[in-house]
């Protein structure tokens, strides 16, 4: 990034495809290369990631602008002073006269003067400042920036300005399309192309009730097209058809090309559909055909149902699997990369090396041999995980055949050495070192402290542990009956299991159902020295049970929340109670299992440990994440102060 950037400056940001962009106004259908911001999860265009940091604008010439850039959780108040849209994420401001443009206008070349108009006979110019005015030509009061005519004492707006009385529009060369600047009652108020709403200048023909604003006046779309991915002949434009699409089965767009010798009709969106992608829901590579075999087909996306008679991508390792064109082109689904002639790397890395049956050799674990065992001791608490850093308990492990303690769950042992993470969409690569010298890393997901193996990115500003950074869409969760999706939110979201706003979570597209990501990889069983004899088991909220009271803390649960309880013994715990804030760590170096007995106090909430861990560092003791952050920001004060 170049050093003159604000978002060098103040955040962290990795390259990613496939952006619909929170830094301009260019539309939802408008993706390209660029950045997302690590710190607020925004996502950036190239171009509006390179904004400059300060800027002179000819509409503003007293003061110079800076870039402004908004949080996630922030709203957006106020519109752009030279187009009226709401402004984006990141705009140009000057706080002395509470001035801003968006980043699309302040790109625009500033035109200072305009001649040989229809509408006056004199030459225009711009006046640099907001005035209140009356256009000449649409009578429309505004306080934007006029062109006036300094010898006539006239004012314009710059579209008025540079309008014509009539046009020979492409798309409709049947009749000639008059300017109004009222809009008829008898049509719905919207440009027949875009959709967008018709402002006080546009053009119509009141014989066929066909406008267009003054953007597409400018910009027509081509009226034949060739050469195109989409179809083999030429496709002519046919404004104002009502058509369902032959590469998408929908019909909501009245502005079909057409091939009339094919009866093929496409939206303006499709004339170029990619024909080989890979999306982040599935594993191999898809394909776009012209029309499946007839049958009952849901898309793999939506779950909704597809026409088989008109187009969508399928998988050829995959029989059964459809997806609609639309759901597969959407953003958060691709990466807006086009593979067609790209040769496909289809060699899988495994993370073992098949020994023989029940025998492997993990990388991580190169100089012995691990064998399975289908099930270990449930009672033995002793045999942890070196990659989740987990009781293995019942589950099926592999265990070093040499060493006493490696050992690997059967899915850890499984998860794969590279992978697309599906918050970030990025490359990750598995890791199991830990240095010595290390607490342990943060996971940007979860927000919680791990030990253990981790996936990080290749420029390791991202670091998740192997439970969020292995994640994969479709996520099941046994808790809710449908699947699941990979999502961000501004905090407007509120997590099903724990009732806290969340950040990253996985949804549910069928209902208002969402799940923090911490709350997806809550162990579904845990034991706990408040019941030594029985497990406890996860339980995902009770409507229709009676008031419970956690056995470590005495307080209240809310029984529509998760809780732990033992079935045995009907007991109850909080979920914070029960694991603390130190679960994904091994007792040993720097944790240590909490003397209930004597309770020791935090050194630096001054409280007494109720957890079942705490963390001794720095000579201190320590019983939760906020307490190691607030020690270690006094230990870096210490240091650094004179």
């Amino acid at each position: 990034m170049p050093s003159h950037t604000i978002l060098d400056k103040h955040y962290t940001l990795f390259i990613t495809r496939g952006l619909q962009c929170d830094g301009c106004n260019h539309g939802k259908d408008y993706y390209s290369e660029g950045y997302r911001c690590i710190q607020t999860q925004l996502y950036f265009h190239n171009e509006c990631a390179n904004s400059d940091l300060e800027i002179r604008n000819l509409y503003h010439p007293q003061h110079s602008l800076h870039l402004k850039v908004l949080a996630a959780n922030e709203d957006v108040n106020g519109e752009c002073k030279l187009c009226r849209g709401n402004l984006a994420k990141m705009y140009y401001y000057c706080s002395i006269c509470d001035f801003a443009i968006d980043l699309i206008c302040a790109r625009k070349e500033v035109v200072t003067k305009i001649e040989g108009t229809k509408i006056h006979e004199h030459s225009l110019s711009l006046v640099s400042k907001m005035i209140m005015f009356t256009c000449h030509l649409c009578g429309v009061l505004d306080d934007r920036f006029p062109y006036a005519c300094n010898l006539c004492d006239l004012s314009f707006h710059k579209d008025c300005a540079e309008s014509t009385p009539d046009i020979n529009y492409s798309c409709h060369p049947k009749h000639l399309l008059k300017r109004l600047t009222h809009v008829p009652s008898y049509t719905d108020g919207k440009c027949c192309l875009c959709g967008n709403k018709l402002h006080n200048l546009f053009y119509h023909c009141s014989i066929c009730n066909f406008s267009v604003d003054v953007n597409c006046a400018k910009n027509p779309p081509a009226f034949t097209l060739t050469h195109l991915k989409a179809h083999e002949h030429s496709l002519i434009l046919m404004p104002q058809r009502s058509f369902v699409c032959s590469a998408c089965g929908m019909d909501d767009d009245p502005n079909p090309y057409v091939c009339p010798q094919c009866n093929f009709m496409v939206h303006r969106n499709y004339i170029d559909i990619p024909r080989v992608i890979k999306i982040y829901r599935h594993d191999h590579r898809i394909y776009y055909n012209h029309s499946l075999d007839a049958g009952d087909w849901k898309c793999g996306v939506c779950h909704k149902k597809i026409n088989w008679t008109c187009g969508a991508y399928s998988c050829s390792q995959c029989p059964d699997l459809a997806i609609h064109l639309r759901c597969a082109t959407r953003f958060e689904i691709w990466d807006g990369v086009e593979l067609e002639g790209i040769s496909e790397n289809t060699l899988e890395v495994k993370p073992y090396e098949e020994i023989e049956e029940g025998v492997i050799k993990h990388f991580s674990h190169e100089e012995h041999t691990l064998k399975l065992k289908e099930e270990s001791d449930a009672n033995d608490e002793c045999v942890w995980c070196k990659a989740c850093t987990y009781p293995i308990f019942s589950s099926p492990s592999y265990s070093c055949m040499e060493c006493d303690d490696f050992s690997l769950h059967k899915k850890c042992a499984y998860l794969p050495k590279k992978k697309i993470n599906s918050f970030y969409k990025i490359s990750t690569t598995l890791i199991t070192d830990l240095p010595a010298h290390i607490i342990g890393y943060y996971c940007m997901a979860c927000q919680n402290l791990f030990q253990g193996f981790r996936y990080e990115s290749d420029d390791k500003n991202v670091i998740m542990d192997v439970r969020c950074g292995s994640i994969s869409e479709p996520f099941f969760h046994e808790s809710h009956p449908h699947l699941l999706y990979a999502n961000y939110s501004s905090g407007d979201r509120i997590c099903n299991a724990c009732g806290d706003k969340a950040t990253m979570v996985l949804s549910c597209e069928e209902c208002e159902f969402d799940l923090d990501v911490k709350c997806s990889s809550m162990p579904t069983i845990v034991k706990h020295e408040n019941d030594k004899d029985h497990f406890l088991s996860l339980c995902y909220g009770e409507k229709k049970r009676d008031q419970c009271w956690c056995d470590v803390c005495e307080e209240t649960i809310n029984p529509e929340q998760w809780f732990y309880s033992c079935d045995h013994c009907g007991i109850t715990f909080h979920i914070r109670c029960t694991l603390g804030d130190f679960i994904w760590f091994k007792p040993g170096n720097f944790v240590f299992l909490n003397n209930r007995a004597t309770r020791p106090f935090c050194d630096c909430c001054n409280s007494r440990c109720k957890y079942p861990t705490i963390i001794i560092f720095g000579g201190s003791t320590l019983c939760s994440q906020q307490c190691i952050a607030n020690k270690i920001r006094e230990i870096w004060n210490y240091s650094t102060s004179p």
